[in-house]
């Protein structure tokens, strides 16, 4: 897949959807970072015990006395290990001690790492002079989830009477390393966030957010997936869904570790949370997309992001073009309603300039790239145009005879029974005559 602007980050899709304002375009882009999938595994496994990683520290053994004091309910034990140096420190923590001891962990595991390092002025002056930082490995699964997230977060520690205590979470604020202080953090650390689930789907919602409204909305997703899927890892997939809605839109980008702003007409992203193929691949959405879109585009939205989960695309070595175009064949083949207009930025050129003379290469998708809207109408009426002149199940096997790796000529040979010359052809013709029409 086309890489953007950070390592393992691709973007993919703007395209049309249905806004309350009727027939406005709404960008509704899907991100996917490396490194999604995960084994097969019952939908709701009983919980295991929440455990900690002990690193033998100061440190570590705080870290270690909260999560137990949380998931214990022992509030007065969680805040004996919080430093009252900074009084805005407090509101804060009791935000991590709600999501701590609310939340349906399964695992949660917080390793200190050894990389301590000093704060600002500023903090020195308020916390103290011995004050330091530590980044943290944060792994985490909910009850019911088959892969865990990992995350890396920044703590601060103040000593008080001779005793280490939390003091902050904020990440540092280094003009060396500006990139450290927007990596990925989990959605619990953003906000107060809500946990719902049914059917082997679960939602966690930031403040504000309807956790049933989203949770009926992601079942509807996956079941329509599973009966409409079944290419390359989707043969495999239960259904297993996460979808994450965080509480602002400053949240969605903290969760995506992304600039301020720089997401603000996104609706939702694909992310692998952790590094290695066993990463938890989950949907994010941006908690502003009820606000821009009607019902019909939140569902092909999800019903979208939910290809991309069932099929593990991430890690596809699949042509981009085939990876999105599937997904949007899908979602528009299951909201047919929203299909009107999603072409027509792609019409508009071949009207002026004739069909495209090639199939459009992964540097098309790339974020920042021009005529974003042009390349993922092609990619999906390509898509379209292959389930219309076979069948949508032979489709589904040149995705997955892609996905294995195959070549594209030997792909299309071995699913189509054709070759890319023809497949173009094909597929110049369709675009010719939808555009005259």
């Amino acid at each position: 897949m086309g890489r953007g602007p950070s390592p393992g980050l691709s973007v993919s899709r703007p395209w049309p959807g249905w806004s309350r304002s009727a027939g406005a375009l709404v960008v509704a882009a899907v991100l996917a970072l490396a490194g999604c999938g995960s084994p097969s595994a019952p939908s709701n496994p009983s919980p295991a015990p929440v455990s900690t990683a002990t690193a033998g520290n100061g440190a570590q053994l705080v870290v270690d006395g909260l999560v137990r004091a949380a998931r214990d309910g022992d509030r007065p034990a969680f805040d004996a290990r919080i430093s009252t140096a900074d009084p805005s420190f407090a509101a804060r923590a009791r935000l991590l001690y709600g999501n701590l001891s609310e939340l349906p962990w399964n695992t949660l595991e917080l390793r200190v790492e050894p990389d301590r390092q000093p704060v600002s002025a500023r903090l020195q002056t308020l916390l103290g002079p011995d004050a330091w930082r530590q980044p943290a490995v944060v792994r985490w699964r909910l009850a019911g989830e088959t892969a865990t997230a990992e995350h890396t977060v920044w703590l601060t520690f103040a000593g008080d009477q001779g005793r280490p205590r939390l003091a902050g979470t904020a990440a540092p604020e280094d003009p060396d390393d500006p990139d450290e202080a927007h990596r990925p953090q989990p959605v619990w650390w953003t906000g107060p966030v809500t946990a719902a689930g049914r059917d082997g789907v679960r939602v966690l919602v930031g403040s504000g957010q309807p956790a049933d409204a989203w949770l009926d909305r992601a079942v509807a997703a996956a079941t329509e997936v599973q009966e409409r899927v079944s290419a390359g890892a989707a043969a495999d997939w239960d259904g297993g869904l996460v979808v994450e809605v965080p509480g602002s839109r400053s949240a969605f980008e903290a969760v995506l570790g992304a600039d301020p702003g720089s997401y603000a007409g996104i609706a939702a992203v694909a992310l692998a949370e952790g590094p290695g193929a066993g990463a938890a691949l989950r949907v994010v959405v941006n908690p502003e997309v009820t606000r821009t879109l009607a019902p019909l585009g939140v569902a092909v939205v999800l019903t979208h992001e939910t290809v991309h989960v069932a099929t593990r695309s991430p890690d596809s070595p699949a042509p981009t073009w085939i990876v999105e175009g599937l997904a949007d064949q899908v979602a528009l083949a299951a909201h047919p309603d929203a299909a009107a207009g999603v072409a027509e930025p792609l019409l508009e050129r071949v009207r002026a300039d004739g069909p495209p003379d090639q199939l459009p290469g992964d540097e098309a998708f790339l974020a920042g790239a021009d005529d974003l809207a042009v390349s993922y109408a092609q990619a999906w009426t390509l898509c379209r145009h292959v389930a219309d002149a076979s069948s949508p199940e032979a489709l589904q096997q040149l995705y997955t005879a892609l996905d294995e790796g195959q070549p594209l000529a030997e792909a299309l040979a071995t699913a189509l029974g054709t070759d890319e010359q023809d497949l173009l052809a094909g597929w110049r013709t369709a675009l010719e005559q939808q555009a005259r029409g």
